[in-house]
């Protein structure tokens, strides 16, 4: 204990245990006059009142699984601006939204970002930072996403749609007295996550063909998605996960299961395509991997690139075919339209296989409601992509908003495509016929 008499010393003279309360006192003197501070920043906007003090309101609020829908409420009682934690705010405003998310904004990057990297090392178009690093990054990735350097969406796409179908024809035909149960919800996700693969690398993970969560990835992603939305709330948290010794428990290359198969899959998947066998014939690959490259982008970057492909391509995919065709069942009258419509294009000009896209982009109904669901169910609302005020301040919707405010950019989405003042009284209902 000579290191307590030590401090004591230096301390005039006041004993360890006045010394330690002290210092204790300090310090949740400090904390509280730091919240009181940040707390007045925003102290105009209205907001739940807890949100003022502590980001944990919102990260229950995306803990709970209703955030989209939970927003609408809010937005109603509150206004178009409102408080959702202590230095950020939502704005309900569509012409609001265009102005700070238009390519000359003001805005920037709120560090929120930092936390979608895949990987430590590197970057993919969505974690850089700084206007000028995206742009170079736009101009490597936008052919490969606009369908160029032979990039071909609907081949890949077939493919994946042709081993669903052989599936359920395999398996899920159920005949008189023999009823087969298919979960749709499972089956969808495993065709999505097989077509970005596809498309993106030439390369299924053959979740339809083997009709099961190949690497326990869809399990882990799903276990993993509630703890991202903390971290996201949280970037201390973000920070100490990736730092020793907790690092040392995050999903990496050798897994056998979940996100570090993945990540194990990118690696090899990038590793083959940069390192290609010498002894067999050089091989063209029309997918997006192989544009990349072309444009310059290799190592960690590239692996950033292809993982954000499959975590944020899959699950969007996803989740627009899965409330689709949830409306499409739920409304009979529309199904039925849509499959006379189908049914007469056929007669008029019969297809053999997957219809093309040239066709269907010509069935009006199918188009309205493709945009009916999209309209419904906008994918990706929850991650909040916030902005940041810069130097200066602005003011939205009258209310002044400080420097460094975070202001959110994809909920207010949600809202927007149900509102009554633009799209009627029926604005929440499912009505393709609007389009």
């Amino acid at each position: 204990m000579a290191w307590l008499s030590r401090i004591q010393g230096y301390a005039f003279g006041l004993p360890p245990s006045t010394l330690i309360l002290s210092l204790a006192a300090f310090v949740l003197i400090s904390n509280i006059l730091y919240r009181i501070v940040r707390w007045r920043r925003l102290r105009h906007v209205p907001g739940p009142p807890l949100a003022g003090w502590t980001s944990l309101w919102l990260t229950r609020a995306y803990m709970t699984h209703g955030w989209a829908e939970h927003y609408t409420q809010l937005a109603a009682k509150y206004g178009p601006v409102v408080r959702v934690a202590p230095n950020k705010v939502v704005v309900n405003d569509v012409e609001t939204l265009y102005r700070i998310s238009s390519v000359r904004s003001e805005y920037g990057k709120d560090d929120w970002y930092r936390s979608l990297k895949i990987f430590n090392d590197g970057h993919h178009i969505v974690t850089l930072m700084t206007p000028d690093e995206r742009r170079e990054r736009k101009k490597a990735i936008g052919p490969g996403y606009m369908g160029r350097d032979g990039v071909n969406f609907e081949v890949g796409a077939d493919k994946g749609l042709q081993s669903f179908i052989d599936l359920i024809e395999r398996k899920y035909i159920s005949e008189r007295g023999r009823y087969i149960a298919v979960d749709l919800n499972e089956k969808i996700l495993f065709y999505a996550i097989d077509s970005i693969g596809e498309i993106a690398y030439s390369n299924s993970f053959g979740m339809v063909d083997n009709d099961t969560d190949m690497y326990g990835i869809v399990a882990a992603n799903d276990a993993a998605l509630p703890l991202a939305r903390v971290v996201g709330d949280h970037l201390w948290l973000h920070r100490m996960i990736h730092r020793w010794p907790l690092s040392k428990l995050l999903p990496r290359d050798g897994d056998e299961v979940g996100l570090g198969a993945v990540i194990g899959r990118v690696n090899e998947l990038v590793t083959k395509r940069l390192n290609p066998d010498p002894t067999k014939p050089k091989k063209h690959y029309p997918d997006m991997l192989q544009s990349f490259i072309q444009h310059g982008i290799h190592g960690h970057d590239l692996r950033q690139e292809v993982g954000v492909q499959f975590f944020a391509g899959s699950d969007t995919v996803a989740s627009f075919l899965r409330t689709t065709l949830l409306l499409l069942i739920t409304h009979p009258t529309s199904y039925l339209r849509l499959q006379a419509e189908i049914d007469a294009a056929y007669a008029a000009a019969p297809w053999e296989g997957i219809v093309r896209d040239a066709v269907a982009r010509d069935l009006p109904y199918l188009q309205a409601v493709v945009r009916e669901g999209l309209r419904m169910f906008p994918p990706a609302v929850v991650p909040p992509f916030w902005k940041t005020v810069q130097p200066g301040g602005d003011e939205l919707l009258g209310f002044k908003l400080p420097a460094g405010t975070g202001v959110c950019t994809s909920t207010p989405v949600w809202v927007s495509c149900r509102e009554e003042g633009f799209w009627g009284g029926d604005a929440a209902g499912w009505r393709p016929e609007r389009w």
